[in-house]
């Protein structure tokens, strides 16, 4: 059972690319962990077509996950798209009122706040779970307004190699046309009006970081857990236990045995064999202190 003194809440939050869609998956796998699925976007009641599932376990590995334990798919067969698969969930934030782009001083008011509570709360029962977990990239931005909504959430911060998370970035398809928040035009704009889209991606990470790493300063350091993603793939089993231990949940036999069967490991990033000297350097100038800064060489 979760722990008592807490929100029955917590948040995943990292830079985009750094990871956190796989450890979302991760986490959701235990029964106990509720999540925003793709049905609560639509308005059916809030949890309960996940809530059909949440013992599935052998559901859950088919339908989230491909080859090599990979959280991501190009296109999925019709009965893998119908199974109650964790979202971002933006839908549920906005319909209760709380911006996608908030100011550093936003403060949510007594209204939205209280919608929040009601749409998590309901989650989490119609879910049968002990907590719900909201992974959500604009959340990086919305951290000391989620404080004042659930000031006893827990927060687990997923840290990737920035460069592993440029060269990444600029190999999804989706980035060219994405709107960076600090900026305001797409990628694509940027790269038209001069700018090195490489430079672009790394400057997204540091952003992003500084960003997260504003919010997090607000919040009590027993309730945020920072996570490397490269630790969690070279020990998958050990690192879930942690998370899940630090949001109240004990790893049973059955959800351990699932995240053997995904033969998770640890790749090099790619850039190592492909960037230039050229390429490299560019991303340092953007990344050198930064990584430094969190130990990566």
């Amino acid at each position: 059972m979760a722990m008592s003194g807490k929100d029955g809440t917590a948040f995943l939050v990292g830079a985009g690319r750094s990871g956190t869609t796989l450890v979302y998956k991760l986490l959701c796998l235990h029964r106990h962990v509720a999540y925003i699925s793709n049905y609560d976007e639509w308005r059916l009641p809030l949890g309960r077509v996940a809530g059909l599932v949440s013992g599935d376990t052998e559901g859950k590995l088919a339908a989230w996950f491909s080859g090599g334990g990979n959280a991501y798919f190009v296109k999925r067969p019709f009965m893998k798209r119908v199974f109650p698969t964790p979202v971002e969930g933006e839908s549920i934030y906005r319909r209760c009122g709380i911006p996608l782009f908030p100011d550093r001083g936003y403060v949510p008011s007594a209204q939205a706040s209280s919608r929040l509570r009601r749409a998590f709360s309901s989650i989490r029962r119609g879910a049968h779970g002990d907590i719900v977990l909201s992974k959500r990239t604009s959340n990086n931005r919305r951290i000391s307004a989620l404080n004042k909504v659930f000031p006893n959430a827990r927060y687990i911060h997923v840290i990737r190699d920035g460069r592993e998370v440029a060269d990444s970035l600029l190999r999804v398809e989706w980035w060219g046309g994405h709107r960076v928040w600090w900026d305001g035009r797409t990628a694509e704009e940027m790269e038209r009006s001069g700018e090195d889209s490489l430079t672009i991606a790394a400057r997204n990470w540091v952003y992003e970081m500084q960003e997260l790493n504003h919010g997090l300063s607000s919040i009590a350091a027993q309730r945020i857990l920072e996570v490397r993603y490269e630790n969690l793939l070279a020990d998958p089993e050990r690192c879930l236990v942690d998370i899940l231990g630090f949001i109240g949940i004990e790893a049973d036999a059955e959800y351990l045995k699932a995240i053997r069967s995904l033969k998770l490991h640890y790749r090099p990033g790619s850039w190592q064999r492909r960037w230039s000297e050229a390429q490299l350097a560019t991303v340092l100038q953007e990344q050198s202190a930064l990584l430094n800064g969190l130990g990566y060489r």
